[in-house]
């Protein structure tokens, strides 16, 4: 099974030695041995960040120290801004991968763990068995061959979505802190400038849109899995429209989150298809891009949408959604489409 996360170790892991004890300045972490092991194993980590792969922090530390390494060590080649997650405390282990998983919104089971201490693979092993947690070689000379070796992850980014994945989670930190100083939540999304860039009927994105029929689950009203060349036939087909969406806002870009797939019956659309990425959840994202479906409808004369919705064991959102804004999975087409008022919509190709 591919995997999303890899969760790290510090101490004789990212670096030689123990920064609580050893000093920053007397850490393994040079381009002569033994520290170029730690360097090589850097390299290859980013190497796997730069594919997409989610990057955590898991390490029993005093969270100053470590973090002034990470921060300030002139050989550091992984900075903070590389690590989606970090719990750097004194819990154990397995309760803060649970928190990681909770974090990044992914299921344990999408995560390998590296760490230099065989009692701390058994206890992760022992409590939290869904997380992949490998035996690290003894020796760092080998670490980097090691991390090459595991089948675990893409051998490529696929999308533009995938290369800036890591990006994304960590601009996602700097939005949830944001969060905190605002009295609620509306008042807070307003103050991200949210911005949907909507396409219809473009192919220029079929590899990202397949992968999100593929790997979305949550927010999926049918989950139907489709190939770019049955995408670029939907396009194609005077009785089909292809929805899809980028969002921004002030603090970057999430890329293309949003696909529907619609059947346009002269009077009556069937959305046959509607996902989003659970990334965007609670922004009013959904509730936009259902505005802009029914607008188009409305300009192509039709009266009413349905939906096609089937209950799958992970997708409560959709059913959610469903049952806020369609009766018996149809909804008459209104005079005027709501539209979250924080949310700014700009037309690509309309």
């Amino acid at each position: 099974m591919p995997k999303k996360g890899l969760v790290l170790d510090l101490d004789n892991t990212l670096w030689g030695g123990i920064v609580g004890e050893d000093g920053k300045e007397n850490l393994r972490l040079s381009l002569a041995p033994p520290g170029n092991s730690y360097l090589a194993f850097q390299q290859a980590i980013l190497d796997l960040y730069h594919r997409g792969v989610l990057l955590a922090i898991n390490s029993r530390n005093n969270p100053e120290d470590a973090l002034d390494v990470i921060r300030t060590h002139p050989n550091m080649i992984l900075k903070e801004q590389h690590f989606a997650a970090m719990r750097i405390n004194w819990k154990d282990k397995a309760e803060n991968l649970r928190d990681i998983a909770k974090e990044l919104n992914i299921g344990l089971d999408s995560l390998v763990f590296l760490d230099d201490d065989p009692t701390n693979r058994e206890l992760v092993r022992a409590l939290v068995p869904e997380v992949e947690t490998p035996d690290l070689p003894s020796d760092p000379s080998l670490y980097a061959r090691f991390l090459h070796s595991l089948k675990y992850f893409p051998k490529e980014a696929i999308t533009d979505e995938d290369k800036m994945r890591g990006n994304l989670y960590v601009t996602e930190r700097l939005r949830r802190e944001e969060e905190k100083h605002y009295e609620s939540k509306e008042e807070f999304l307003k103050n991200l400038h949210l911005e949907l860039l909507v396409h219809v009927d473009d192919a220029t994105h079929l590899a990202r849109l397949a992968q999100l029929t593929e790997k979305t689950n949550q927010f999926n009203t049918d989950k139907h899995p489709l190939t770019e060349a049955e995408i670029k036939h939907y396009i194609e087909s005077p009785k089909h429209k292809v929805f899809y969406a980028r969002l921004q806002d002030k603090f970057g870009d999430h890329g293309i989150i949003f696909f529907a797939l619609v059947e346009t019956n002269e009077a009556a659309w069937n959305i046959s298809s509607m996902l989003m990425s659970c990334r965007v959840f609670d922004r009013g994202v959904e509730d936009a891009m259902l505005g802009v479906i029914l607008e188009q409808a409305k300009k192509a004369g039709a009266t009413e949408v349905s939906v096609t919705f089937a209950e799958t064991p992970k997708n409560a959102p959709a059913k959610q959604f469903v049952d806020v804004h369609f009766k018996n999975y149809k909804a008459k087409v209104p005079p005027k489409a709501h539209i979250p008022e924080w949310i700014t919509i700009q037309y690509e190709n309309i």
